[in-house]
């Protein structure tokens, strides 16, 4: 939530008075709104700060999600990946300067596990009438973008629906905010699912209207789809227009999955499309349950990831604990592999319009284990272990225990970790994360004796010469008197005594730390421990994210610490940091065109009228007798 304010004066008699105090309230959510996706993509985005580099919006501001209920004061630093150059981007928006740069930084995925080191364009402008500025931040392959425009809404549309029901895809819609309707009472999250089980109402009025008197919660939703044809809506035709059209040009995406050879098919559990615009297909219609959580762009972490990697991007789902299935082919188990589509048009400029992917069956990576390493991991398990890692260091595959795929490798194999990191295989980044949340468990008080009272005073009271006279002298007897009389020696406490502690969620510092592939592609190596040797070799899968690592299998005793990449609590001492640059506001918002009250700039001092200030001290003298 952002305050915004301005002063109030009383401009009609000789001397301009202030009267008040105007403001408003604006969330953050209604701020990004506003960000024309269409332009910039799903991985672009808008962001605004204040003189003091605090961010009044961006997209990694949780607060504007509900993590944190008094969210802190957040610098632009402290969000993004602080290097020289983004400092200096910073100074010129806190000096209200315009202009752009192309810099390298690193980009944390949505889930937090993975970083890449690529380009992004900041474009910067000072906002006018404000102390804000604002950016926004272009990835390369979004640099240039298409107008769209002509595509007919409500045919378009209508036969999407209509062909739905003979369709082998799922068409889903992202959750974004196409249009908004002026009569709709209450908010609630849906996914759009057009397929086979699909039950689409458009344009039901009737129906709106018998739930118009039932419970806010009962009341009949509105989609996306049904908005954009809504003719009462106000609609972001830029946006429906890119949806439209991702529509018309993947509608003949049926064709090409039937047309798959069934030896390929039947290596796949799905196969799906995602577009700028917010259309994503999955086929067949039966896995669509699979992509509940891949429906937005710009919060799937297949997405960003495919957009800023210009290989073929495996990734395994993330294992959290002992929650797996014993089933080797289970479906929570396929590897999933993205890549971004570019168009290569002259035009297009190599725009990047979409990412398609599937998702294999996990014992399908055997074959490839086979068919890449020399050392044939599938047919010697005993005397060699094999692992495919991702960017990350997460186990995509292994010839050994099937549980640990989707686990840091860090923790499977600590020893050999270390050597990776040590020999820049791996590079390690870490950074501080201002917003997170850490568990604190408290001791709830057991019932005990309570002997004494002790009475409320007031600290106004309490400066006055009649309270130092009458108040104490009471406030001690009722002290006394109030404790003799009428003490509890069994002063119970709210929760039951069974109940010795409770935990309870609070804002705290963590340090996060992320992987990502280092300069030496082909790597061997040997790890000893207590006079035990193993020899073990790693090398690039080309045009992927994969990394083979073969390690000669003995029972060798675990020397190294367990390397983890979990976010771990800290106390960072900010005192040993350099000040950051911040700057006040120039100007007032207003002046007092008699110059009897006048601001200045952020240094000098505040001219005020002597009869002002006389006033006032007369004020607080008649103030303070009263009170005696």
């Amino acid at each position: 939530m952002t305050t915004l304010t301005m002063p109030v004066y009383n401009k009609t008699s000789e001397f301009e008075t202030i009267v008040g105090v105007m403001g408003i309230d604006v969330t953050t959510g209604e701020m990004s709104t506003e960000t024309p996706y269409q332009k910039i993509g799903p991985i672009g985005y808008s962001f605004a700060i204040n003189p003091n580099g605090y961010i009044v919006f961006h997209p990694k501001l949780r607060a504007q999600e509900g993590w944190l209920v008094e969210p802190p004061n957040l610098d632009l630093l402290e969000v993004e990946y602080e290097n020289e150059a983004k400092k200096q981007v910073r100074k010129n928006m806190i000096d209200g300067k315009q202009g752009n740069e192309r810099l390298e930084t690193y980009i944390v995925s949505e889930s937090g596990r993975y970083v890449v080191n690529t380009n992004r364009t900041y474009h910067y402008t000072r906002v006018s009438n404000t102390t804000f500025s604002l950016g926004v931040v272009l990835p390369d392959y979004v640099q240039n973008y298409p107008t769209i425009t002509g595509i007919p809404v409500n045919q378009t549309i209508q036969d999407l629906l209509s062909k739905s029901n003979s369709s082998d895809s799922a068409v889903l819609v992202a959750p974004w905010k196409y249009c908004t309707l002026p009569q709709r009472i209450g908010e609630k999250e849906m996914e759009v699912v057009v397929g086979n089980e699909a039950d689409v109402v458009i344009g039901n009025e009737t129906n709106m209207m018998e739930n118009y008197t039932s419970e806010v919660d009962d009341l009949w939703q509105q989609t996306p789809l049904q908005d954009m044809i809504n003719p009462t809506a106000k609609c972001r035709d830029s946006l429906v227009q890119h949806f439209l059209w991702d529509v018309t040009t993947t509608q003949g995406m049926d064709a090409v999955w039937k047309g798959v050879p069934e030896e390929k098919r039947n290596l796949t559990e799905a196969m799906f499309l995602g577009t700028n615009g917010g259309l994503t297909r999955v086929f067949p219609v039966s896995v669509q349950d699979m992509f509940a959580d891949m429906t937005d762009p710009r919060a799937a972490d297949y997405y960003s990831r495919a957009m800023d990697m210009d290989v073929s991007v495996y990734s395994a789902p993330y294992r959290t604990g002992s929650n797996w299935s014993a089933d080797p082919n289970a479906m929570d188990l396929a590897i999933t592999v993205v890549r971004k589509v570019v168009l290569s048009a002259a035009k297009a400029q190599n725009y990047a319009a979409a990412v398609v992917g599937v998702k294999i069956k996990p014992n399908k990576f055997e074959e490839l284990m086979t068919s890449v390493s020399v050392a044939n991991c599938s047919s010697r398990p005993d005397s060699h272990s094999c692992y495919l890692l991702d960017d990350g260091a997460f186990v995509i595959h292994t010839n050994q225990d099937s549980g640990d795929v989707g686990r840091f490798f860090g923790e499977v194999e600590p020893g050999v970790m270390n050597k990776l990191i040590n020999q820049s295989v791996y590079e390690r980044v870490q950074v501080y994360d201002f917003q997170a949340i850490c568990v604190k468990k408290e001791q709830i008080p057991s019932a005990g004796s309570r002997s004494f009272y002790i009475p409320s005073i007031s600290l106004f009271e309490a400066l006055t010469l009649k309270w130092w006279t009458t108040g104490l002298a009471w406030a001690y007897a009722n002290f006394n008197l109030y404790s003799s009389l009428f003490t509890s020696f069994s002063a119970s406490a709210h929760s039951s005594s069974a109940a010795a502690e409770e935990t309870k969620n609070e804002p705290c510092v963590k340090l996060l730390t992320q992987y990502h592939f280092g300069d030496d592609a082909d790597h061997s190596s040997d790890i000893t421990c207590n006079n035990c040797t193993r020899r073990f070799h790693s090398v690039r899968v080309k045009q992927s994210n994969l990394l083979l690592l073969v390690i000669e299998n003995k029972d060798c005793d675990i020397c190294e610490p367990v390397v983890t990449q979990k976010p771990m609590p800290a106390d960072p001492n900010m005192c040993e940091d350099q000040p950051r640059y911040r700057r006040r506001p120039k100007d007032c918002y207003e002046k007092d065109k008699s110059n009897k009250l006048r601001c200045t700039s952020g240094g000098e001092s505040v001219h005020v009228s002597m009869l002002l200030l006389i006033f006032h001290l007369a004020l607080v003298v008649l103030i303070f007798n009263k009170s005696d």
